[in-house]
């Protein structure tokens, strides 16, 4: 029988806090990619003015605040904890862990890998050359 009761293991660690997550209840995760949605479709309109607005600080909050979405509240309180942890001064996550973090959490919660299977862009694994016996 097939289950689609959920992954057992659900832990996982972040400088030295251990975290729970949960699937983040289907509207939450919906408002967030709607809003993706629109700010493609804002981030296009100003492209063609030449006018960008994204910045590394609000990048790195929106990867604060997606994650937030599949931490869970009730696990030694999770989502408190994780705050805390994003405002630390002393020993902080660094930057670049936070998109490792996301990426990990879509990645459990959808049972798909992000990353491409194959190493070329087409899909086509790679032909290695072949020798023809006799020849020089």
């Amino acid at each position: 029988m097939k289950s689609f009761s959920g992954e057992k293991d659900r832990d996982f660690e972040v400088m030295g806090e251990a975290f729970r997550w949960v699937y983040p209840y289907w509207e939450d995760i919906a408002d967030q990619f709607d809003r993706d949605d629109e700010s493609d479709e804002e981030k296009e309109a100003t492209e063609t003015n030449g006018n960008v607005s994204v910045t590394v600080r609000s990048t790195l909050s929106d990867f604060i605040h997606r994650i937030e979405l599949f931490i869970d509240p009730d696990f030694n309180d999770g989502v408190n904890r994780w705050r805390k942890l994003t405002k630390r001064r002393k020993d902080p996550i660094p930057h670049t862990q936070y998109s490792a973090i996301y990426q990990y959490l879509l990645e459990v919660t959808s049972r798909h890998p992000t990353d491409p299977s194959s190493p070329s862009e087409d899909g086509q694994l790679p032909i290695e050359p072949t020798s023809v016996a006799g020849s020089s």
